[in-house]
C-alpha cells in the first residue's frame, strides 16, 4: 500500500517548514510527496529543494509555467500522484502525528469508502488554538453531532452548502478514474465542494469526527474558510434558528422561517443550475429536486402569511431575485 500526498504551494515560506515536518513525522509514513508550486516569488522554492535533497526519492516537485490557482493546481498535483491513497495538503497547516493512521482506519472500517475527510483545530500564526470550543466543522456550520445518523451528506450539501475542507481530505486512487477534469466555478464552487458532491452522490464519502489537522487562519492564506462562527452551541436548542432550519433539525413554522429557507434553497438551486449548464455535472433530477423543495417551502410561506408573502414577492420581482422562468 502506497501513501501519497498532493501538496500545493504558493509563497508559503512562513509555514511550509512546519507543515512538511508534520507530514514527515507521521506514525504511518507517507511514501510520496508531490508538490506543485504555483510560481512562488518568495523562498518557497529553496525550502522545497532543501527538503528534496534531504529526503531523496520522497519529494517530487513540479514548478508551474503559469499561475494555475488553487483548483487547477490541486488537479495537477492529484494527477501526478501514484499512491493507493492520496492525502490533499495545504502549505500552512499542521498534521497531527496520527492523521494518516487514523484516516486509513476509517477506510478499513468502511470498505466502500472512496474519500474520507476530518475535523480540525483552528490555529493562528504561532500555532496557538484560536477558539478552544470551536472546531473547523463548527466554523462552517457542520454540526455533525446534532444530525440524524447516518448523516445524509449529499442532501446536506445540496440544501445547505459545503462542509468539506480539502485540506482534511484523503481519496483512493480509483477516484482519479472519474474526477477529472475538476468542475469548479471561481470563488463559488471549489475543488473541495466538488469532491463532496461527486463522492456523496456516489455514497462513498465518509468522515472522522477527530481533529486530525490544525487548520491555520492567517491574513496571507490563498484560500480559507471565510467568515465563520465562533460561538459554541451545546445543543440543538442553542443553535441559531436559521442554522437549525438549514440543517433540517428545526422545523419551519413562521413566515420568517420559510423566508430564510426559501432564500437558501433558491441560492443553492441557482448555483447548481450554473454547474449543470456549464459542465452537465449531474443528472437534471438533482436540480429538479432542489426546485421542488424551494416551491414547496414557497407555498408554505404564502400560506403562513399571504399579505407578507405578496409584498415579499413584489420586492423580489422588482430586484430580479428568485425569479423562475
Amino acid at each position: 500500500m502506497k501513501i501519497s500526498v498532493a501538496l500545493c504551494t504558493y509563497n508559503g515560506e512562513h509555514f511550509l517548514h512546519k507543515q512538511l515536518d508534520s507530514i514527515l513525522n507521521q506514525s504511518t509514513p507517507v511514501h510520496e510527496i508531490v508538490v506543485c508550486d504555483d510560481i512562488s516569488s518568495d523562498n518557497t522554492k529553496s525550502i522545497l529543494e532543501s527538503y528534496s535533497s534531504k529526503y531523496p526519492g520522497l519529494f517530487h516537485i513540479h514548478y508551474n509555467d503559469k499561475n494555475l490557482r488553487s483548483n487547477k493546481n490541486f488537479e495537477k498535483a492529484l494527477k501526478l500522484t501514484t499512491g493507493d491513497y492520496i492525502f490533499f495538503s495545504d502549505q500552512d497547516d499542521l498534521w497531527k502525528v496520527d492523521k494518516v493512521e487514523k484516516v486509513l482506519q476509517v477506510f478499513k472500517n468502511n470498505p466502500t469508502a472512496e474519500g474520507v475527510f476530518t475535523d480540525a483545530d483552528l490555529i493562528d500564526d504561532d500555532d496557538n488554538i484560536i477558539y478552544e470550543n470551536v472546531s473547523l466543522w463548527e466554523s462552517v456550520n457542520f454540526y455533525e453531532q446534532y444530525l440524524p445518523k447516518p448523516v445524509d451528506l449529499h442532501k446536506l450539501l445540496m440544501c445547505k452548502g459545503n462542509y468539506l475542507t480539502g485540506a482534511t481530505l484523503c481519496v483512493k486512487k480509483e477516484v482519479k478514474d472519474f474526477c477529472f477534469s475538476f468542475k469548479t466555478l471561481e470563488k463559488t464552487f471549489l475543488h473541495d465542494e466538488y469532491f463532496a458532491l461527486i463522492l456523496s452522490e456516489r455514497n462513498t464519502l465518509f468522515y472522522s469526527t477527530e481533529k486530525l489537522i490544525s487548520y491555520r487562519l492567517h491574513s496571507n492564506q490563498q484560500m480559507g474558510v471565510g467568515k465563520f462562527n465562533t460561538k459554541k452551541h451545546n445543543s440543538i436548542k442553542d443553535l441559531p434558528r436559521g442554522l437549525g432550519l438549514m440543517l433540517d433539525v428545526v422545523k419551519p413554522k413562521t413566515f420568517k422561517d420559510y423566508k430564510i429557507l426559501t432564500r437558501s434553497l433558491f441560492s443553492q438551486y441557482e448555483k447548481f443550475m450554473d454547474l449543470h449548464k456549464t459542465y452537465n455535472l449531474f443528472d437534471k433530477n438533482f436540480t429538479n429536486k432542489l426546485l421542488e423543495m424551494y416551491i414547496e417551502a414557497d407555498l408554505r410561506m404564502k400560506k403562513s402569511n399571504p399579505l407578507l408573502y405578496f409584498f415579499r414577492k413584489r420586492k423580489d420581482k422588482k430586484k430580479g431575485k428568485r425569479q423562475l422562468n
